[in-house]
C-alpha cells in the first residue's frame, strides 16, 4: 500500500467532513491525503483531472444517493474503490451499495473505530488486486494482438515467396537461360533462407504463446539418429569436416519422443557446429543416464562437441535468450535470426529436459541436452556405432545407367538426398512417403506399361512399414527388385530381411559406393560421357511419375501470381486447373463444374476459408479439399469440415507432387 494514500471524500455535511479529516489527519502509516467535494458533478470533475487511491462516499447527497453517483462514475469508466459512509444501520441498504459496486459499507459512527482502517486497507488490496487483473488483461489482449500480427506477417510473407520460389526452380528446371543459372541459384538459395528465418520467427511466437504441441510417439532411436546424420554430413562434408556419431553406453533402441521436435533441435546444434567449425571434426555422442536425486527417472543425453571458434565466458549466459544474440550474429555476419538456440531450449523443456553448453574461445563448443524417453522398460539396448562412409575418388564413382528407381522414405529430405544420389547415376527417379504409397505406385506403374527397375524402400515407416509393403507387393505378382534401407545394425538384421523376401539390404547413411553398386547390379549399365541437358529434360517428366492420373482441380487463392504458378506446375503434371479468386466465385464454379480436388487459401477477399469449405463440403461432397496457405492450420477444425490435408506456403513442386500422389 501507498505511503500517502490519496483519498475523494464526497460528502455534503461539513461537520462529517471535520470529522473524517481530523481523523485521518491523525493517522501517521499510511498518511492521507484528503479532497473534499460535495455533489457528483464536482466528483466527476475532479476524478477526470486527479488520480485517486480511494473515494469515501456519502449515501445520502441531497437529491442524490450514493447508488446515482456510483452509476455515473461507472459511466464514465472510473474504476477506483468507493467506500459508502452512511449515518443508519440498514442491510438492504448495504446489499444495494455492494451490487452497485461499492468496494465497502461503513457507518459514520465507525470512522474513529479500527474497522474503519480495515475497511480502506481491504478496499486497497482489492484495488491492487483488480489493477493486476486489468494489467494482466491489457498484456493479454497486447499478446494475443501479437500473435495475429505475426500469423498475418507469415501469411503475408509465404505468399510472395512461392511464387519466389516456385519460379525460380521452374527456370532452373527448364534451363532456358544457362547464361543466369548462377544468378538463380543465388535467387534460390536466399529465397530458401528467407524461409527459414521466418519459420524460426513463428516458431518462436508459438512458443511464447504455448502453443505449441507435441507428438509423442515410439522411434527407433538408432534410425532417427542415423536419418539426421545423413541430413547433416554432406553440409559438413562441404566444409572439410568430419562428422562422427557414437554412443557413450548401451542406448534404447526405442524411445517416446516428438520425432520431427527431437530431430529439429538435434539438427539445429549440429547447423551451428558446422557454421562455426573451419577444420577438424563434429562429434555427436548419445548418452543414458541413469535416475539421480534430481529425476527418478532415466534421461537420454545428446552431446553435440566441435572443434570450433567457441565462445567467450560472458556469452554463456545469455546463448539462450531470444532476441539476445541479434547484435552478435549481425557482427559476425553468420547469418539467421538468433533465435534458433532459444527454439531449441524451448523445445527441451517441453520434453522434458534441460539444455547447456561449456565452451572457450578458440578451442570449441559443447552443447548437451536431455529429454524424458519414456519408459524403458523392457526395452532392449545397445551401443550406437555408425561406421564412416569408405572414401573413393569420384572417377571410381562415376556411373550411368538407365531404369526407373522408386524410392520409399517417410522423411522428405531423406526421400529428396536420396534421390539426388540416384539421379547422379542418370536413373529415373519417383517418391513414395509410406508403403501403401509405394505399393499403388508399383502397381500403377505395371499396370501402365511403364514398371519400375528397383524399389529402395525404408523398413520403419507409418502407415504401412516396408515389410509389409514387400510382402503386398509379392502377393500382387510382382517381381520387381526390393532393396531394404535401415539404420538398424542388430544382430542377423541383415539375413532376416533377406528372408522376408529383400533382394538386398543397404544401410544408412547411405554409402554412395555401396548405393552404386546396388544401381549398377540392378539397372542397365550405359556407356558415354554424362548425358547432356537436353537429355536431362527428356528424362525429366519421368522423375515424377508415381500417379500421373489428370484431375480436376479448383484452386482458391486471391494472389494472382501465386494461383498462376500453381496452375502451372499442377498443368505440367497433367492436371486440369481452374482459379478462383473470390469465395463467392468459387462457389459459382462449383455449382457448374465437378472438382476432384479443391485447394483453397485460408484468407479471402469475402470468405473465410473455414466457412468456404463448410460450402464446399455441400457442393462438391466427393471432392477432396486441400488447404493451401501462408497460416499454419488448426488441426482440430481441418478434421471437423472434413479437410484432407494441407500444404504451408510457400509450395513447391515436390509439394504438389507429394500431395496429389496421397490421394
Amino acid at each position: 500500500m501507498e505511503d500517502v494514500i490519496r483519498v475523494l471524500l464526497i460528502e455534503d455535511d461539513e461537520d462529517d467532513y471535520f470529522l473524517t479529516s481530523d481523523y485521518l489527519d491523525r493517522c501517521e502509516s499510511p498518511s492521507f491525503h484528503l479532497t473534499w467535494v460535495t455533489n457528483s458533478s464536482d466528483a466527476l470533475d475532479i476524478l477526470q483531472r486527479k488520480n485517486f487511491d480511494l473515494c469515501l462516499l456519502d449515501y445520502i447527497l441531497g437529491s442524490e444517493n450514493a447508488i446515482d453517483v456510483l452509476e455515473v462514475l461507472k459511466s464514465n469508466q472510473i474504476t477506483l474503490p468507493v467506500v459508502i459512509l452512511t449515518g443508519q444501520n440498514d442491510v438492504a441498504v448495504d446489499e444495494m451499495v455492494m451490487r452497485a459496486g461499492a468496494a465497502d459499507y461503513l457507518q459514520k459512527s465507525e470512522l474513529e473505530t479500527p474497522r474503519f482502517m480495515r475497511t480502506i486497507r481491504y478496499a486497497m488490496v482489492r484495488r491492487e488486486i483488480e489493477n493486476e487483473r486489468v494489467e494482466r488483461h491489457k498484456i493479454e489482449q497486447k499478446n494475443k494482438a501479437k500473435d495475429k500480427f505475426l500469423a498475418h506477417l507469415g501469411h503475408e510473407l509465404r505468399t510472395p515467396l512461392t511464387s519466389i520460389l516456385g519460379y525460380t526452380e521452374l527456370l532452373l528446371d527448364e534451363n532456358r537461360y544457362p547464361d543466369v543459372e548462377q544468378e538463380l541459384n543465388i535467387i534460390h538459395t536466399n529465397g530458401k533462407h528467407l524461409l527459414s528465418l521466418l519459420n524460426d520467427l513463428l516458431d518462436m511466437s508459438r512458443l511464447m504463446a504455448e502453443r505449441l504441441e507435441l507428438t509423442r510417439k515410439d522411434i527407433e532411436l538408432d534410425g532417427l539418429m542415423t536419418d539426421v546424420y545423413s541430413l547433416m554430413n554432406l553440409a559438413a562434408k562441404d566444409k572439410g569436416l568430419q562428422l562422427i556419431l557414437d554412443s557413450e553406453n548401451p542406448v534404447p533402441e526405442q524411445i517416446n519422443a516428438d520425432p520431427t521436435r527431437l530431430r529439429q533441435v538435434l539438427i539445429n546444434l549440429i547447423s551451428n557446429a558446422i557454421k562455426f567449425t573451419d577444420k577438424g571434426h563434429i562429434n555427436v555422442s548419445v548418452e543414458l543416464l541413469s535416475p539421480s536425486m534430481a529425476s527418478s527417472r532415466e534421461r537420454l543425453l545428446f552431446r553435440v562437441a566441435d572443434s570450433g571458434i567457441g565462445m567467450p565466458p560472458n556469452k554463456l549466459e545469455t546463448i539462450f535468450q531470444p532476441f539476445e544474440q541479434i547484435e552478435d550474429v549481425m557482427r559476425a555476419n553468420h547469418g539467421g535470426a538468433g533465435l534458433g538456440l532459444a527454439i531449441s531450449r524451448e523445445l527441451v523443456h517441453m520434453m522434458g529436459g534441460e539444455i547447456n553448453v561449456e565452451s572457450s574461445f578458440g578451442k570449441g563448443s559443447i552443447f548437451s541436452f536431455t529429454i524424458d524417453p519414456g519408459t524403458l522398460e523392457g526395452i532392449p539396448r545397445r551401443r550406437l556405432s555408425l561406421t564412416l562412409p569408405t572414401r573413393r575418388d569420384n572417377e571410381e564413382l562415376n556411373l550411368h545407367v538407365s531404369g526407373r528407381v522408386l524410392i520409399v522414405d517417410d522423411l522428405r529430405e531423406l526421400r529428396r538426398l536420396t534421390g539426388h544420389l540416384v539421379s547422379q547415376c542418370h536413373a529415373s527417379v519417383a517418391f513414395a512417403e509410406n508403403g501403401v504409397k509405394a505399393l499403388e505406385a508399383v502397381l500403377q506403374a505395371e499396370e501402365e506399361g511403364h514398371p519400375f527397375h528397383l524399389v529402395l524402400m525404408d523398413i520403419h515407416m507409418p502407415v504401412m512399414n516396408g515389410i509389409d509393403s514387400l510382402k503386398a507387393i509379392r502377393r500382387h505378382k510382382s517381381n520387381v527388385s526390393v532393396v531394404a534401407l535401415t539404420a538398424a545394425n542388430r544382430k542377423g538384421l541383415k539375413q532376416s530381411l533377406l528372408d522376408s523376401g529383400f533382394d538386398e539390404v543397404l544401410g544408412k547413411p547411405i554409402d554412395r559406393v555401396a548405393l552404386t553398386q546396388i544401381l549398377d547390379r540392378y539397372l542397365i549399365r550405359t556407356e558415354g560421357p554424362a548425358p547432356s541437358r537436353e537429355f536431362e529434360k527428356q528424362r525429366a517428366p519421368e522423375e515424377t511419375i508415381s500417379k500421373t492420373v489428370s484431375r480436376k482441380v479448383l484452386l482458391i487463392e486471391d494472389d494472382e501470381d501465386a494461383a498462376e504458378l500453381i496452375q502451372l506446375l499442377l498443368a505440367n503434371q497433367g492436371h486440369d486447373v481452374i482459379i478462383a479468386q473470390t469465395g463467392n466465385q468459387a462457389i459459382s464454379t462449383m455449382r457448374e463444374v465437378v472438382f476432384d480436388v479443391i485447394l483453397m487459401d485460408l484468407t479471402l477477399p469475402d470468405y473465410h476459408g473455414y466457412d468456404l469449405a463448410e460450402d464446399t463440403r455441400r457442393l462438391q461432397s466427393s471432392a477432396q479439399v486441400f488447404i493451401v496457405s501462408g497460416y499454419q492450420p488448426e488441426k482440430e477444425k481441418m478434421e471437423s469440415l472434413g479437410i484432407k490435408g494441407a500444404l504451408l506456403k510457400p509450395v513447391a513442386k515436390a509439394d504438389l507432387m507429394e500431395l496429389f500422389e496421397s490421394i
